[in-house]
């Protein structure tokens, strides 16, 4: 069994960038998704700091309805690159729509995060770029399950608890939800190629894994081992229920049926990438979590 590298300092992998020119760049998100899926978040940012611009993606879903924003233009706070590479680190961005996320202890099981965020969101899940009218902000923390993962070089994942305040057009709702973490740093002319991105989580365990054109990557969480995904199969994209298989390192297979119970989309570089919230039946119990697909 081949345990899944943990990260060990800087990252060089992408993330999204605009043109043909490559050009660094720098993200980090906080999710988090009730086992009942009734309460879900997604804060995501991009820094390029070479354009002294970022993005924002800001999604909830509380009280039976979807709220969203994709803010393609916030200015950042500095120019400067964040120094990945030290163990504690802020990844911030600024403008009519604002957010923090601060990372501690980025090298051990005792990460914790802390996110702010901010901003006029849109009461649907398929938003068009540019400000809504309600105004949403959230504060969470997070405490990681595990050591974080380096999944490949340039990103990091890891799989924890999230605890905040979501506040609604003055409504505010306490969470406390399974979540994860992750970072992507690097270089590349496009957002990037094709992939189905399955991100699942249950009590102390989980299931992360990527796959494209050449092949798959990513990890199983369960009884406090981490090990390594190296395949993954799954149904096409636009079914209800998907099933798949997930192969481990030490040939071992993980199969399951996510079932779509929402869906969102966003909007990068003029297309939209389609995910959706869903829950699963798996070999190793009820999950719940993301299913994304770039041009599927």
């Amino acid at each position: 069994m081949k345990s899944a590298i943990y990260l060990l300092g800087a990252f060089f992998m992408t993330t999204v960038g605009f043109g043909a020119e490559r050009r660094y760049a720098e993200s980090v998100a906080m999710t988090g998704h009730a086992e009942d899926a009734a309460t879900t978040f997604d804060v995501r940012i991009a820094r390029f700091p070479e354009q002294n611009r970022g993005t924002l993606w800001f999604y909830a879903y509380v009280n039976g309805r979807q709220y969203s924003l994709v803010d393609e233009h916030v200015q950042l706070l500095t120019e400067a690159t964040t120094p990945v590479a030290q163990a504690d680190v802020t990844f911030s961005l600024t403008g009519s729509s604002s957010a923090s996320l601060a990372g501690r202890d980025r090298y051990s099981a005792n990460m914790t995060g802390h996110l702010q965020a901010r901003g006029m969101l849109h009461p649907q899940a398929h938003p068009e770029p540019g400000q809504g009218e309600i105004p949403v902000e959230i504060e969470a923390s997070f405490t990681a399950g595990h050591t974080p993962i380096n999944v490949r070089a340039g990103r990091i994942e890891v799989m924890g608890r999230v605890r905040g305040t979501v506040r609604i057009d003055g409504q505010q709702v306490h969470i406390d939800l399974p979540g994860k973490w992750h970072e992507q740093t690097g270089e590349r002319p496009s957002f990037a190629p094709a992939f189905t991105y399955l991100f699942l989580q249950g009590e102390e365990r989980g299931l992360m894994a990527t796959r494209h054109a050449r092949g798959a990557w990513g990890y199983v969480f369960q009884d406090g081992v981490i090990t390594d995904i190296t395949a993954l199969e799954i149904a096409p994209y636009g079914q209800p229920k998907r099933e798949f298989t997930a192969t481990l390192f030490d040939g071992s297979m993980i199969d399951g049926t996510a079932t779509i119970v929402r869906e969102v989309s966003v909007p990068i570089e003029g297309k939209r990438r389609p995910g959706a919230t869903v829950v699963v039946d798996s070999d190793i119990g009820h999950l719940m979590g993301v299913l994304n697909d770039w041009r599927p």
